[in-house]
């Protein structure tokens, strides 16, 4: 039996910083100057109704992650939202939606960045940026902001 190797604690500073470097060359090929906002290690820009966010983060010793992600409505029901979004989850084929401890939903999707490619990056980028523009507005739209009851 082979085994694989663990995941190691630690921070790849060297890595961190040349896959950010990586990204954001990318970014900038792929939007022109204006349409680029970025803040510390946050790089946005609007898509349709939504705001797409992409950072570099920290993962293990060996390797760090792109995170591209979208906010898609504040306070949301928990008790209306999270089985319908969990079955969604079930058949996307990149990303996921999830619920954050505020309430607010988010659609996100994480890659390894050491060996990331410029088509998976972009392939990423364009699946976040349709789902966070199409379901934004949906979520607002059915699911209130009462509280729920049952979760805190």
């Amino acid at each position: 039996m082979h085994k694989f190797p663990l995941l190691k604690d630690g921070i790849n500073e060297e890595l961190l910083k040349k896959a950010g470097q990586k990204v954001d060359d990318w970014l900038k090929e792929l939007f022109d100057e204006g349409d680029l906002t970025k803040v510390d290690n946050i790089t946005s820009f609007s898509f349709g109704s939504a705001t797409i966010q992409v950072m570099v983060i920290p993962w293990h010793s060996e390797d760090v992650l792109v995170k591209i992600f979208s906010y898609l409505a504040e306070n949301v029901d928990p008790c209306k939202v999270a089985g319908d979004y969990l079955r969604l989850n079930s058949d996307l084929p990149l990303g996921r939606f999830s619920l954050i401890f505020d309430n607010t939903v988010m659609f996100s999707c994480s890659l390894p960045c050491a060996n990331l490619d410029r088509s998976e990056f972009v392939g990423a980028l364009q699946t976040v940026a349709a789902y966070a523009d199409q379901y934004d507005d949906i979520l607002k739209e059915q699911y209130g902001s009462e509280p729920c009851a049952r979760i805190q």
